[in-house]
């Protein structure tokens, strides 16, 4: 791949050398968008050979960098979605009440009371960062109009922002809800 890619500039600029533009298009807006392209093409040619040499002279960086991409793509495609929450909170509170309340968890009863709470006064919310996930309360209802919502002196400052946060979700995964409900029939 390496012998591939170290013959691959002189075959472009061969080639490039053998493509003329003709006469009759010189001075036109053609020749201006062909000279775009032959000067972004030439670019990204210099950048590919750049890094070919930048990976041959620390290959131990390239892998970290290469892993480390790779890592967030992963995390980036494995990211749960508010219905992936709503489907796990369905399925823990489908097999709690198959359980005789005697069998439950108290904290595991207890979060999902408050969950379901939540969802009944609108204050749950979900925000995505890519590679990660947030399922969060707010105080009021987003179609709540009273003073308070709308008051910027009265909304919540970043230092309260960790305390609102029910839910992290990475991997696949809503772990908070997995912690709480994993051993929802030990009392």
């Amino acid at each position: 791949m390496m012998k591939s890619l170290s013959r691959a500039p002189n075959v472009v600029s061969n080639l490039k050398n053998k493509v003329k533009f003709p006469d009759r298009f010189q001075g036109t807006i053609l020749k201006k968008w062909a000279d775009y392209w032959k000067n972004l093409f030439a670019d990204y040619r210099q950048m590919l050979q750049d890094l070919r040499t930048d990976i041959q002279e620390d290959p131990v960086k390239a892998m970290k960098w290469t892993a480390g991409l790779g890592a967030l793509y992963l995390l980036s495609t494995n990211n749960p979605d508010e219905l992936d929450f709503k489907d796990s909170l369905k399925r823990i509170n489908n097999e709690t009440v198959m359980l005789s309340p005697d069998c439950l968890n108290p904290k595991t009863v207890e979060h999902l009371s408050y969950l379901d709470t939540c969802y009944n006064q609108g204050t749950i919310h979900y925000k995505s960062f890519g590679i990660l996930s947030l399922m969060y309360t707010t105080d009021l209802n987003e179609t709540c109009d009273l003073y308070k919502a709308k008051c910027s002196y009265l909304q919540p400052t970043y230092v309260s922002l960790p305390s609102k946060i029910i839910d992290v979700g990475i991997m696949g995964q809503w772990w908070n809800l997995y912690i709480k409900t994993h051993n929802y029939d030990v009392n």
